[in-house]
C-alpha cells in the first residue's frame, strides 16, 4: 500500500503565563509535545520581560525538549497566542513549525558590523544567504527580530533590499520593545544569544509566506508639502512654520477628529509623493517625538526629505477595526494559512481598544483559529508594495501557506 506523505507546512502553538522562567518554558514544552510528536524545523518563542534574566536557559529548555532545527526568539512587552494578547503580565509564547521541503540560513547582525549604512551588498549577501544564494529552492522571505536601541531596523530592511535587488525578497518581523534600555533586550537564532542588532532566518522552498499589514491610524486634514527640513526636523509645511500649519489644521478638525488628535499627533510620510492621490497604503506613520513652539519644528522618528509630502494621523481604533476586517475579509477568499505570526504595535491591544484580544483574536476567528503567536512591538516590519518597511501603530501578520497544495 502506497503512503501518502504530506508536503504541507504545520504547526502547534502554546502559551504559559507562568512566573518562574524554567517553569513556563517545561510547560510550553509539554504542551507543544502533546500535540505533536513531530521535531519542529522551526521553534519561534516569545517571552514577557519577566522572562528576560532566564531567557537562555528557557531556550535550552525548549530545545533540549523539542530538538527544533531552528529557533527564532525575543523578549518583549507583551505576548500573543491564538487568540490573546498578554498584556502587562508574565507570558511565554511558542509556534513549533513543520515546514517539509523548506530550508532556513540563520543570520544576525551586531554592533560589530557597524551600521546598515556601510553594509556592502556581498557582505550582506554572505550573511543573510538571498537568492540565488541557495541552491535551486525559491526564496520566499525574512523572519527578523531587532533591537530598537542599536541598530535601525529600517535602514537593515533597505540594505537588505538593495542586496537582494528590489522586489526579490520581503521582510517580516518585530522590534523588541522588552525594555526601556539598552542591552536589556534578548534575541536569539539557533543557539545564538544577543542583547544587540538584529537576529533572522532567510527561508527558501515549499512555502509561502503572505504579509498583512493593517493600519491603525486616522487621516487628519489635508496633504501637506515639505518645504524645508533638516535631519528629521519639518521646519516649513507649505512655505510656513511646520507649527502653525499644524495648528491650523487641528483648529480646523472635526469634533471626533479633534478628540483622535487628543491622543497624540502621528505624521504620515507618503512614500511616494508623485501619486496623484495618496491613500491607506501610501503612508508610513512616524510618531512626534519633540515640538520646538519656540522654533515652531516638529521632530519625527525619521529622516524626512525637502519635498517630501506628508499628512497628520491620529490613533483610532475604529479606523484600526475596520481596516484589519477588511484585510481579513480578502484573506478569507483564499487558502486557510497553516500558521502565522503576529507582530502587533504595543500602543494598540486595550490600550487602543475597548478590550484586550481585538487583533490576535479577530485574526484567529476570521481565519479558521489558526495555530498563531507573536508579540506587542516597538515597531513592526512587513511589506507594501514591493518593499519592506518598519511600522507603527499597525497590526502586522505573516502567514504560512502551502507553496503547492495536496500530499506528494
Amino acid at each position: 500500500m502506497a503512503v501518502s506523505i504530506s508536503r504541507a507546512p504545520s504547526a502547534v502553538s502554546a502559551l504559559s503565563e507562568r512566573l518562574e522562567t524554567r517553569f513556563a518554558a517545561k510547560e510550553l514544552a509539554a504542551s507543544l509535545r502533546a500535540r505533536s510528536e513531530v521535531r519542529p524545523d522551526i521553534l519561534v518563542v516569545f517571552a514577557s520581560f519577566h522572562h528576560r534574566a532566564l531567557f537562555s536557559d528557557a531556550l535550552e529548555i525548549l530545545r533540549s525538549e523539542l530538538h527544533p532545527a531552528h529557533v527564532l526568539a525575543c523578549t518583549t512587552e507583551g505576548v500573543v497566542s491564538d487568540d490573546r494578547e498578554v498584556e502587562r503580565t508574565p507570558g511565554m509564547s511558542a509556534l513549533a513549525l513543520r515546514l517539509p521541503g523548506v530550508a532556513a540560513h540563520p543570520f544576525s547582525f551586531g554592533l560589530a558590523d557597524g551600521p546598515p549604512s556601510v553594509w556592502s551588498d556581498g557582505f550582506i549577501r554572505e550573511r543573510v544567504a538571498l537568492p540565488p544564494d541557495h541552491g535551486t529552492k525559491p526564496h520566499r522571505g525574512i523572519l527578523m527580530l531587532a533591537d530598537p536601541f542599536s541598530i535601525h531596523a529600517g535602514r537593515a530592511c533597505e540594505a537588505i533590499e538593495r542586496a537582494a535587488h528590489p522586489g526579490r525578497t520581503r521582510i517580516f518581523g518585530g522590534v523588541a520593545s522588552g525594555s526601556t534600555q539598552p542591552g536589556l533586550n534578548a534575541l536569539a537564532v539557533d543557539r545564538r544569544v544577543v542583547h544587540e542588532g538584529i537576529v533572522g532566518l532567510s527561508l527558501f522552498g515549499d512555502v509561502i509566506l503572505d504579509g498583512l499589514v493593517s493600519h491603525g491610524c486616522r487621516a487628519i486634514g489635508p496633504c501637506l508639502v515639505v518645504t524645508r527640513a533638516r535631519g528629521n526636523e519639518i521646519v516649513e509645511l507649505g512655505g510656513r512654520p511646520a507649527l502653525e500649519v499644524v495648528q491650523e489644521v487641528a483648529e480646523r478638525s472635526s469634533e471626533d477628529e479633534h478628540e483622535c488628535l487628543s491622543h497624540g499627533i502621528l505624521v504620515g510620510l507618503a512614500r511616494d509623493s508623485s501619486k496623484p492621490r495618496l491613500g491607506r497604503d501610501d503612508f508610513l506613520i512616524r510618531p512626534v517625538l519633540e515640538i520646538d513652539r519656540l522654533k515652531g519644528t516638529l521632530r519625527v522618528t525619521d529622516d524626512v526629505k525637502t519635498g517630501a509630502t506628508v499628512r497628520l494621523h491620529a490613533r483610532d481604533a475604529t479606523t484600526a477595526h475596520a481596516d484589519l476586517s477588511m484585510l481579513l475579509s480578502a484573506e478569507q477568499l483564499r487558502s486557510e494559512p497553516a500558521a502565522a505570526l503576529l507582530f502587533t504595535c504595543n500602543m494598540r491591544g486595550s490600550r487602543l481598544f475597548p478590550a484586550g484580544d481585538h487583533d490576535a483574536a479577530s485574526i484567529s476567528t476570521r481565519l479558521g483559529g489558526i495555530p498563531m503567536a507573536g508579540f506587542h512591538c516597538a515597531g513592526e516590519i512587513g511589506p507594501i508594495g514591493d518593499h519592506s518597511f518598519v511600522h507603527t501603530q499597525t497590526a502586522a501578520a505573516v502567514l504560512f501557506r502551502a507553496a503547492s497544495p495536496g500530499p506528494a
